[in-house]
């Protein structure tokens, strides 16, 4: 019995990085019509995340975003604030509203395939390569791979570098009383004992009544699952001053932070997208937008008829995470004093522009001006010689 044709793209992952990438192949009129195969071992039907990413213009996915913000509020022992985003607006979009929005696109192409099986292997051949599966096997002319994240994070701990993570506890809660500004978007709330690394809070108000709290924290090690909902609960009662709550949804995540340069490919025909190809931002965790750019720029590749890999950021930009990550997985406390001062001598434009990678020369040059000198000088100079700071 012959074997079945190759697809000529199969996205090895359906969260956000895959799914992204279907949307931008299917919206394309030279390659819409192209077989294409998901596989995960989820059915995405939970609301397993929230995504936030800042804009000014249209993107691709404001339909899918549940809340947009105007506004920011900043609180830390050194500065308080709230303030304008403009130019710029704060979106939001739910994990489950984002994969449904998806697949209900996708479900006009019968030339879209899915799969839901675990993926134990990948392998690179001469025309193409191999998805193995709990499934069985699937050919692909090309293979766009989001998994194996904590196989490759291994390796970047193993490969030296800065390794930090991301990672988050949240709740979404209900009271009886108002208790939360809908208009207002809380980014970072540093009252939160800053324990040998930065730790904050960051608030999304669904409703007067309802919210998002999250718990962040930037650091090398996870802490025990109980120490996170300490600390929520801490927040909530002594910060927030809500005695009376009601937990409707939980979310838990870990980003990588890492100058690690993740391996854009795996031979010839295996890519490597979201996370796992380096979309998230080394000094942020910020990923969603980044997810988006990334998928645009393999399409626009594909159509030109060249190889499809993920861009690099900048050189300059990664020596700015370098630096920053730095700081943080060294003197991780300092971390609250570093962002109040860039929040309290920055226009937001201004650092959002920046963290988009969209400054010019002058810009950051200013923006530099407003840092602790000593400290980032130092971070640098111990990055280029080894010499403590």
């Amino acid at each position: 019995m012959s074997q079945p044709p190759p697809y000529d793209f199969i996205l090895a992952g359906a969260g956000g990085a895959g799914l992204s990438l279907a949307w931008q192949l299917t919206h394309s009129p030279r390659l819409r019509h192209m077989r294409i195969l998901l596989i995960d071992r989820d059915d995405k039907r939970r609301n397993d995340r929230t995504w936030g990413y800042w804009a000014k213009g249209a993107e691709p996915f404001d339909a899918l975003a549940s809340w947009q913000f105007e506004e920011a509020e900043f609180f830390s022992q050194a500065y308080t604030a709230r303030f304008s985003l403009a130019p710029y607006s704060y979106r939001v979009v739910e994990g489950q509203r984002f994969y449904e929005g998806v697949r209900q696109w996708l479900r006009q192409f019968p030339n879209v395939d899915w799969v839901q099986a675990d993926i134990t292997g990948l392998a690179d051949g001469e025309e193409g390569a191999l998805v193995h599966t709990s499934m069985g096997s699937y050919r692909g002319r090309r293979v766009f791979n989001s998994c194996f994240l904590d196989e490759k994070l291994s390796r970047a701990e193993a490969g030296g570098g800065l390794n930090l993570k991301q990672h988050f506890k949240g709740w979404v809660i209900e009271t009886e009383q108002p208790s939360f500004a809908p208009d207002c978007l809380r980014l970072f709330d540093f009252r939160t004992p800053q324990i040998d690394s930065l730790r904050f809070f960051y608030l999304i108000p669904h409703s007067p009544h309802r919210a998002l709290v999250e718990y962040t924290l930037f650091s090398a090690s996870l802490l025990p699952p109980v120490a996170y909902e300490q600390a929520l609960q801490t927040y909530i009662q002594q910060v927030l001053q809500v005695s009376q709550y009601r937990i409707v949804e939980e979310e838990w995540g870990v980003i990588p932070m890492t100058t690690y340069r993740f391996p854009k490919s795996s031979g010839r025909h295996i890519i490597h997208i979201g996370s796992a190809g380096g979309a998230s931002k080394p000094s942020t965790g910020y990923t969603f937008r980044r997810m988006q750019q990334q998928a645009r720029h393999i399409v626009q590749q594909l159509e030109a008829g060249a190889p499809p890999l993920p861009a690099d950021s900048p050189l300059r930009h990664r020596l700015y995470d370098a630096t920053l990550l730095n700081i943080l997985h060294k003197k991780g406390a300092q971390g609250e004093a570093v962002f109040a001062r860039l929040f309290a001598r920055n226009p937001p434009g201004r650092l959002l522009r920046f963290l988009d990678e969209e400054t010019q020369a002058g810009e950051e040059l200013q923006l530099m001006q407003t840092v602790n000198k000593p400290l980032f000088m130092g971070s640098m100079l111990n990055l280029a010689t080894g010499l403590p700071f």
